[in-house]
């Protein structure tokens, strides 16, 4: 293999970027002699360069399990040049992914007194709240739940979710999402949590609060988005006005 003068295990980890990026998301690796063996290098070299990508967060080694390539992540832009629309089907459609929902839950019910504090409604005022799994390019991606009060829009609960785009919905019956604000946080997975997204309990997940805005400045819709904290790259830009 013709070399050049890039420091080689720079070159290596280029061509090994290359080869990985056509595994799947949480694929294990080859051992290092392997990768020895197929890239005609030394041990040491392949070392070097998979400490680089660790460091650049494309692969995760974990002690006593293996190597795994990550990736392939989900982007998802919530920088301030996006135009798209809001949401994460309208963030990934400009991406060019497509997203489907499994539903798990639709019912109209009276919210905890954390979901009534975020919608800054009270406990006794019914809200919409959808649960789904969501898929993003037919993998698995996260765990949403959606709450709406449900004097804005009673007719959700008619609708089929796993069909229909909330936001959409929600425009089509004059109610237009305009701002949101998140909340990202990283914690340890719960069981349940963890069942529904594949994980094991402890597993690190990613948390997005989601708090939705009218033009008026009223709040439209309170969210929660949990996901493998592996599997997602975050954009963010600040500019100033």
């Amino acid at each position: 293999m013709k070399r050049t003068g890039t420091p080689l295990h720079l070159e290596i980890q280029d061509e090994m970027i290359a080869y990985f990026s056509k595994f799947e998301y949480y694929s294990p690796l080859p051992g290092e002699r392997d990768l020895s063996n197929m890239f005609n290098v030394s041990r040491p070299t392949i070392r070097k360069a998979l400490e680089k990508l660790e460091d650049e967060n494309i692969i995760v080694r974990i002690q006593g399990k293996g190597t795994f390539y990550i990736g392939n992540k989900v982007p998802i832009d919530y920088s301030d040049s996006n135009n798209n629309g809001l949401g994460l089907s309208s963030i990934l459609s400009s991406a060019g992914k497509f997203t489907k929902n499994r539903v798990l839950k639709q019912a109209v019910e009276f919210p905890k007194s954390n979901v009534a504090s975020y919608l800054n409604i009270l406990e006794t005022d019914l809200v919409f709240h959808l649960k789904r799994v969501r898929y993003v390019n037919d993998d698995l991606y996260s765990l949403a739940d959606d709450y709406i009060p449900l004097k804005i829009c009673p007719k959700l609960i008619d609708i089929d979710f796993t069909e229909h785009n909330l936001f959409r919905t929600l425009e089509e019956h004059n109610v237009t999402p305009y701002k949101e604000e998140k909340n990202i946080e990283i914690r340890k997975a719960d069981i349940q949590e963890a069942t529904y997204l594949n994980l094991k309990e402890n597993d690190p997940i990613s948390i997005t609060r989601i708090t939705t805005y009218d033009k008026d400045g009223n709040i439209i819709q309170y969210a929660t988005s949990k996901s493998d904290a592996y599997k997602s790259t975050f954009r963010i830009i600040s500019k100033k006005e």
